[in-house]
């Protein structure tokens, strides 16, 4: 089976195969059989409850936390050239015709790089194309199916 991720994706795997394993050790400890079905179907949430903030922290968190830090830096680089007369958006763009404009024009580029740098960091990992957050979705539907096989299954 080909596995397709991209950055730390692959991470809810190593959650699903970490709650099997936890699952089996529990389960092959009990005296009996349907043990196994109700831990798997509890570590399976846990680990549905563990892709989904592993993957908010890393994919939405962590990146906006970066954007924060850098448009603070930014700014005080954008007040500074505003202030001392030194800021254009470049060659060929109108130049400003005083400490106003040049401001108003340094937080119009500020939100535009902002915007652009928060799309380009979120959702970076990700399992089959898809944020791994999203896997927690997953892991619920099958760790309630194999719970509900564990309490009303066949004896």
């Amino acid at each position: 089976m080909l596995i397709i991720w991209r950055g730390w994706g692959i991470i809810p795997i190593f959650y699903a195969a970490a709650a099997v394993v936890l699952a089996g050790m529990l389960g092959a400890g009990g005296s009996s059989s349907s043990a196994f079905p109700l831990w798997a179907g509890v570590f399976i949430l846990l680990a549905a409850v563990g892709t989904w903030f592993t993957g908010v922290a890393m994919n939405r968190t962590n990146p906006e936390r970066k954007v924060d830090l850098w448009a603070r830096e930014r700014r005080a680089q954008l007040d500074e050239l505003a202030n001392t007369g030194m800021f254009s958006l470049g060659p060929g763009q109108p130049q400003p015709t005083s400490v106003e404009e040049a401001q108003h024009m340094s937080d119009a580029l500020l939100a535009s790089e902002v915007s652009t740098l928060t799309q380009a960091g979120r959702n970076r990992h990700t399992l089959f194309f898809i944020p791994m957050q999203f896997f927690a979705f997953v892991f619920v539907v099958i760790g309630l199916l194999v719970l509900a096989t564990g309490l009303f299954g066949a004896s």
